[in-house]
C-alpha cells in the first residue's frame, strides 16, 4: 500500500506474478461464507501483506480494517468511553475494532508478536462471531461477523498449536524460483510505486472481473454440496496426519465447496477436496511430516492426501527451516571409520588428515530430532505450546520492560499508570469537586503499571563424552537435541554451548553461540571413549556460565551424565565424595542445573539423582531418549 497526495492506493490482486496457492487460498476466502480466517507465513519480502491487503480490492463490498503492531485490547475488542465518562459519568462501550468490522475484513499482521492472549481472543471472536467484554465496570456483548487474514513470518516467532488449529487455512508464501518471474515481480513493484493510480487503473477491469466471479462463487457456495463417501475419505487422511480434533475436517468441505462454486460447479469434486486439504490440513498435522499424505484410491475414495504434504511452503511445526536458518547436511547416521593403525595417509589435496583417533574411541553423527509426548508436562509448569515465539519473559519490579497492563497497587505506587488512572477516575467527575481543575484523581483511583521484560538463556550443555555414552549410540540423540535447541535459538534469543568431559579434563568444543554452521561442525566431531572426569566438567561450566547469570540473562547448565565420576580433580581425594562436594558448593550461584541420568539397563545406582540433589537442580530420565525429548524438557524445567 502506498500513499499518493491524500489517496491511498493497495497493490491490486491481479497484479500479483507469482504465489499461485496462496492466491487460490484467498479467493476460496472470500468465496466462502463459511471460512472465517486465515494465516499467510513466509519470509519476509515474499508479498504476506500484498496479498492480505489485496483481499479488499476484490470484495469492494466488504470494508477493511487493520490491526496495528502494539494494538491494545480496549483498540481492538473495546473498553470505557472516556469522553461519555468524563462527561456524563456514564459507564459505556467505546468503538473498537472488531466492533467496526462486521461483515468486513480484519488484517492483522504479525499475529505471532501479538500477545498471547489477545490473539487468543482474536481467533475466539472470529470463530463464534461474539465478543464479551467485562472491563472498567462495564459489561456487554456484541456481535462481529467478519474474515480474519493473518501474516506473520516464522522466523520471528512461531504461534503454539492451539492458536494454529483455530485458523481454518493457512498458506505458505516463497520468493519466485523462476527467473523471469523473479524480474517480473520487481518490475511490477516499481511501476506501482512510480504511478500507483496508473497501475491500478491498468488492472482495474480484472480486478472487477476476480471481484464479480468471487461474489457469484460466495452466493453459489452455500448450495454446493459434497458426494456420498468423501466425508469418510477427508476424516481418514486427517486420521492418518493425526490431525486433532475436527476443525480440520470442516475446514476442508467448507473450502473444497468454495473451490467448485469458483469453478461455477454445484457438486465438489476430488480435485476441490485435495486442493482443500493443501490449505487446510499442513499446519494441522502431527506426524512427523517426512512421509507425504495418505492417498485415497483413484476412484471412489480418492482425495486430498497427495497434495496435503506438500503444499507450497513449510509446515509451521518444521521452525527452523520457516525460519531461513541453514538445514546443515542429512539427518542420517553419520558414523565414521576411525584409522587406527597410526598410519600418516595423504588426502587426494596432498593435506595430512587429520590425527587419528585412539582405538577405543569413536565418533557418532548427529541425530534427527523425533517428536515424542512430552512425561514432564505438569499443571504447574504450563503447556509446551508457551515454549516457542521469544526468550523467556518475566515480570518486572522496577521501572524496565514493556507495560503489559495495570493493577490496583498494594502499598507505595514505583510505577503510575497515568491513562489507567483517568480511566478509573472518569465516572465520578459528574459528583466530584473539581475546583478548577479538568479532572479529580483520588487515591483510589490510582493503577500501577504491569510490566515484562525479555530474558536471553544461556544454554550449556556439558556432556559425559566417556565409553559409556557410546552404549546405544545415546551420544547420537544428544548431539540431536543440541542442535534442535540451537535451531530454536533465533527465536528464543538463546545462546548454546556445549563442554565434553572425558579421559582426564574437560574441554569447551563449542562456545555460546546462535550459529547454527558452527555447531554442527563442532558436534560432527566429537568423539566418545575413556574415563568420566566429571568434577572437571563441573567447574568448566561454572567458569564459562558463573559471570553471566544477571536481569536479562539466565544461564543454564544441562548435565548429561549417568553420575559415574571416576577421575578426581584433586588427587588423592575419593572422586564421587569430591563431586558432590563440588556441587554443593556450586549450588546457588545463579545457575539453574539440569541434570539429565543417561544410565542404563537393570542394574542402576542413581548417583545421577545424587548429583543433583547437591546442585539443588532439576532431574530428567534419559530413558527412550530423542533429540527433541531433551529439547521440550530442558525448555520446560527452564522456564519453572
Amino acid at each position: 500500500m502506498v500513499r499518493d497526495g491524500l489517496r491511498k492506493y493497495t497493490f491490486p490482486f491481479t497484479g500479483i506474478k507469482n504465489n499461485e496457492t496462496p492466491k487460490k487460498a484467498v479467493r476460496c476466502a472470500l468465496a466462502s461464507p463459511n471460512v472465517k480466517s486465515m494465516l499467510i507465513c513466509g519470509p519476509g519480502g515474499t508479498g504476506k501483506t500484498v496479498l492480505a491487503e489485496s483481499t479488499g480490492s476484490l470484495a469492494p463490498e466488504r470494508k477493511t480494517h487493520v490491526i496495528p503492531l502494539g494494538a491494545t485490547e480496549e483498540m481492538v475488542f473495546g473498553g470505557i468511553d472516556l469522553e461519555k465518562a468524563l462527561g456524563r459519568g456514564e459507564r459505556v462501550l467505546s468503538s473498537s475494532i472488531l466492533g467496526r468490522a462486521d461483515g468486513g475484513i480484519v488484517i492483522a499482521e504479525n499475529l505471532n508478536l501479538m500477545p498471547e492472549h489477545l490473539a487468543y481472543k482474536l481467533l475466539n471472536a472470529t470463530e463464534t462471531g461474539s465478543i464479551t467484554v467485562e472491563r472498567e465496570g462495564i459489561s456487554a456483548t456484541y456481535h462481529s461477523d467478519f474474515l480474519l487474514v493473518a501474516t506473520m513470518r516464522p522466523d520471528e516467532g512461531a504461534l503454539s498449536e492451539h492458536l494454529l488449529d483455530r485458523f481454518d487455512m493457512c498458506v505458505f508464501t516463497s520468493p519466485p524460483k523462476d527467473l523471469d518471474t523473479r524480474a517480473e515481480v520487481v518490475q511490477s513493484s516499481l511501476e506501482f510505486h512510480d504511478d500507483p493510480e496508473g497501475f491500478v487503473s491498468r488492472h482495474r477491469k480484472e480486478e472487477a472481473a476476480e471481484s464479480k466471479a468471487i461474489a457469484e462463487a460466495r452466493g453459489r457456495s452455500r448450495y454446493t454440496s459434497i458426494p456420498e463417501g468423501y466425508c469418510a475419505a477427508i476424516s481418514e487422511v486427517c486420521s492418518g496426519l493425526n490431525v486433532a480434533g475436527h476443525r480440520g475436517d470442516i475446514a476442508v468441505m467448507n473450502c473444497a465447496r468454495a473451490f467448485a462454486a469458483l469453478d461455477s460447479r454445484d457438486v465438489a469434486n476430488l480435485e476441490d477436496l485435495k486442493d482443500a486439504a493443501s490449505v487446510c490440513l499442513e499446519h494441522r498435522r502431527n506426524d512427523d511430516g517426512a512421509q507425504p499424505a495418505k492417498e485415497m484410491p483413484e476412484e471412489e475414495n480418492e482425495g486430498p492426501g497427495e497434495e496435503s504434504g506438500e503444499p507450497e511452503g513449510k509446515s509451521p511445526g518444521e521452525s527452523g527451516e520457516e525460519s531461513g536458518e541453514q538445514q546443515d547436511g542429512p539427518s542420517e547416521n553419520r558414523d565414521r571409520e576411525c584409522n587406527a593403525s597410526g598410519d600418516r595417509q595423504e588426502t587426494p589435496d596432498g593435506d595430512p588428515p587429520p590425527p587419528a583417533l585412539d582405538p577405543e574411541e569413536e565418533i557418532f553423527g548427529i541425530g534427527e530430532a523425533y517428536e515424542v509426548i512430552d512425561y514432564l508436562s505438569r499443571d504447574d509448569r504450563g503447556p509446551a505450546g508457551n515454549l516457542g515465539g521469544k526468550r523467556a519473559k518475566d515480570r518486572s519490579d522496577g521501572r524496565s520492560g514493556r507495560t503489559i497492563g495495570y493493577r490496583i497497587p498494594k502499598g507505595r505506587i514505583n510505577d503510575i499508570a497515568l491513562c489507567a488512572s483517568i480511566v478509573a477516575a472518569a465516572p465520578h467527575q459528574a459528583s466530584r469537586e473539581k475546583g478548577g481543575l479538568a479532572i479529580v484523581i483520588e487515591k483510589g483511583d490510582l493503577r500501577e503499571r504491569v510490566r515484562e521484560r525479555r530474558r536471553g538463556t544461556t544454554i550449556l550443555f556439558v556432556v559425559d563424552g566417556s565409553g559409556s555414552m557410546g552404549a546405544q549410540k545415546r551420544m547420537v540423540a544428544v548431539k540431536g537435541a543440541i542442535l534442535s535447541m540451537l535451531k530454536d535459538a533465533y527465536q528464543k534469543r538463546d545462546e548454546i554451548g556445549m563442554v565434553v568431559f572425558r579421559i582426564d579434563r574437560a574441554e569447551e568444543i563449542l562456545e555460546p553461540t546462535k550459529s547454527i554452521l558452527r555447531a554442527y561442525k563442532a558436534l560432527e566431531d566429537v568423539p566418545t571413549g575413556g574415563r568420566t572426569p566429571l568434577i572437571h566438567g563441573l567447574l568448566k561450566g561454572h567458569e564459562i556460565l558463573g559471570g553471566k547469570a544477571s536481569k536479562d540473562t539466565m544461564p543454564a547448565m544441562v548435565i548429561l551424565t549417568d553420575g559415574r565420576c571416576n577421575v578426581s580433580f584433586t588427587p588423592g581425594k575419593p572422586p564421587l565424595e569430591e563431586m558432590l562436594s563440588t556441587a554443593r558448593a556450586l549450588s546457588g550461584t545463579g545457575i539453574k542445573f539440569i541434570v539429565i541420568d543417561t544410565e542404563a539397563g537393570r542394574l542402576r545406582f542413581g548417583l545421577a539423582l545424587d548429583l543433583c540433589r547437591s546442585l539443588g537442580g532439576t532431574y530428567l530420565k534419559l530413558d527412550d531418549l530423542n533429540a527433541e525429548h531433551i529439547e521440550k524438557s530442558v525448555r520446560i524445567a527452564i522456564k519453572e
